[in-house]
């Protein structure tokens, strides 16, 4: 107050200015939104997209495959129905770009949340340093698909369990993480293990428990809805099918050869040294038991990295004299200037191709459709990804011999997948009771060289990636006739 009672214009000056943690934390999910952003060009996403079309179209969730004769009206379990009509829905409002806006929400949003969890920090260059290493680790390994929900919803569990959110949120985030992707048994495994550490630290696990009371019932509910209980038993069908699931890249263990992996890695390091410096169980559980999970399979890696944000901000109480509360002289300037540097990452962002299609065979299928070759009567195989191509551009008509959803396709087709990316000597051997007339391959694969020499087969198109062969003495139909 200044004199006579009145109000200090300097305090109320201060006041007005916003703090060095928010502005520096709509730096960060400008970032994020920068991140999300990008061209779309993960093959996954393309299969998302095709059945949320397919969901808006028909007016329900598909039951049995729609796409492929390789598995033509075998069982599916459509887990992530709710993300792939979020997909269609915003590629219907805005096209392609629609999708990457909605991509870069979803990004933003778990960026601003990985930064609200490191506000236990005092020192702002340190909260700073940890979370651009989890931002490293989104840069990534935050694509477009439907795990980015799931990570948003263990982001609220965490939150949650530090105190910062009300419990009563999980029971609808339990219920959306459900039904959009696989991974919601893990915000079950963060809470037992915070309950556990809590306990072993004699401290009171009253907040954890009550994240749990709201999060199993909302995650329960999810089965009111299309899938009824396949959508809560689908983790457990997945994990019993290790032997596909060990041929699967993202199942398998981390390289450390991206900047992403390297990115948690540093952080897994960061986290033993501060805890070492402020020791507690319920962190070291976390750190222990998450980190563990991330080296067994590389997909854990960007879960892994949420979850040791809680336990690290924790530990980096009382480093660094520069606070997040601090409110500097020219923060409004600082703000402002942030949010116009976000504003043009974004725009910079929307001058980018909508989808990126270097990887798949864009010439290659041009060619057939040219020449009039019916993918539905003549049936082509190539890697996975050419089939979540395949199903972007068709939808629904069995024209896709394979694609990523290895929990869903018979045996028979799995091991003939599995066959013509690695060459085994029965290659074409397992491709027969497919009966497969067309291949397409990278031009890079040692099956390209072998179908170059195999008298059996013709090279009917090549270019710099692709490579695409017919069986001798079938008839193709169209303008091509018999090969």
């Amino acid at each position: 107050m200044g004199v006579d009672g009145a109000p200090d214009d300097g305090a109320a000056s201060r006041l007005a200015r916003p703090t060095l943690g928010g502005a520096l934390g709509l730096l960060f999910v400008g970032a994020g939104v920068a991140v999300g952003m990008r061209s779309l060009a993960d093959n996954s996403f393309l299969t998302h997209l095709a059945t949320g079309r397919l969901i808006l179209d028909t007016g329900s969730v598909p039951s049995r495959d729609p796409y492929t004769f390789t598995a033509a009206g075998h069982p599916w379990v459509v887990q992530s129905w709710l993300a792939s009509v979020l997909y269609a829905l915003a590629e219907r409002l805005g096209g392609l770009d629609g999708v990457r806006v909605l991509m870069g929400a979803l990004a933003g949003l778990l960026a601003g949340l990985t930064w609200h969890l490191l506000r236990p920090a005092s020192g702002v260059v340190a909260r700073l340093a940890v979370g651009a290493m989890a931002l490293a680790v989104g840069a990534g390994l935050w694509t477009e698909r439907p795990y980015m929900l799931g990570l948003l919803a263990f982001g609220l569990v965490a939150l949650a369990a530090e105190g910062r959110l009300n419990p009563v949120w999980l029971l609808p985030t339990g219920w959306v993480w459900v039904n959009t992707h696989g991974s919601f048994p893990l915000g079950i495994v963060y809470l037992v293990v915070l309950v556990v550490g809590t306990r072993l630290d004699r401290g009171d696990p009253s907040t954890e428990l009550r994240c749990l009371r709201w999060a199993v019932p909302g995650m329960l509910a999810g089965a009111i809805g299309p899938l009824g209980l396949q959508v809560l038993l689908f983790p457990l069908d997945l994990l019993g099918r290790q032997s596909l699931l060990a041929n699967v890249v993202e199942w398998q263990a981390p390289g450390f050869t991206s900047v992403s992996e390297r990115a948690f890695l540093l952080q897994v390091m960061v986290a033993v040294v501060l805890l070492a410096r402020r020791p507690s169980y319920r962190g070291a559980l976390v750190v222990a038991v998450f980190t563990a999970a991330a080296l067994l399979g590389s997909r854990n890696v960007v879960v892994a990295s949420i979850a040791l944000l809680p336990a690290m901000a924790t530990a980096l109480q009382g480093i660094g004299s520069v606070s997040s509360a601090d409110r500097p002289r020219h923060g409004r300037v600082l703000g402002l200037a942030g949010g116009v540097l976000g504003a043009v990452v974004i725009v910079s962002r929307l001058g980018l191709p909508s989808l990126e299609l270097g990887k798949y065979p864009v010439d290659t299928i041009a060619f057939l459709e040219e020449r009039d070759v019916d993918l539905s009567r003549h049936h082509l195989a190539g890697p996975d990804y050419v089939g979540n191509f395949l199903e972007y551009v068709y939808g629904p008509g069995e024209r896709v011999f394979y694609d990523d959803r290895f929990d869903m396709f018979p045996d028979a087709a799995s091991d003939a997948a599995l066959a013509l990316i690695h060459v085994d000597n029965d290659v074409f051997d397992r491709l027969r009771p497919f009966a497969i007339e067309l291949i397409a391959i990278p031009r890079a694969s040692p099956l390209a060289r072998i179908l170059v020499l195999e008298p059996g087969w013709r090279t009917l198109y090549s270019d710099e990636g692709w490579i695409l062969a017919c069986q001798r003495r079938v008839d193709l139909g169209g303008t091509i006739g018999t090969c």
